[in-house]
């Protein structure tokens, strides 16, 4: 990947809302994935992420780690949904 899409890349942040309604899922859910990790058949797999202020937020990067991280080595994706625990 080039340097300058790279930097593009990294430049967008994402809020817990915009990821949220990118996995259809709720923002409480993102949390639950950058502080606990998201279940997977290998363990859980956190989604990469930095608090600003009060707020958490995820690069299209971190996303994308995220994504190729939490999927299962055979066919179809992982639950991403979180147990309350």
């Amino acid at each position: 990947m080039p340097d300058k899409e790279r930097t593009e890349m990294a430049r967008k942040l994402y809020t817990t809302e915009e990821l949220a309604a990118r996995f259809r899922c709720t923002p409480h859910c993102v949390t639950d994935w950058i502080r606990k990790g998201c279940p997977t058949g290998a363990g859980r797999v956190k989604l990469p992420a930095r608090k600003l202020g009060r707020r958490w937020f995820a690069t299209e990067e971190d996303v994308l780690l995220f994504e190729h991280r939490s999927r299962p080595s055979h066919d179809g994706r992982p639950d991403l949904e979180l147990d309350d625990e």
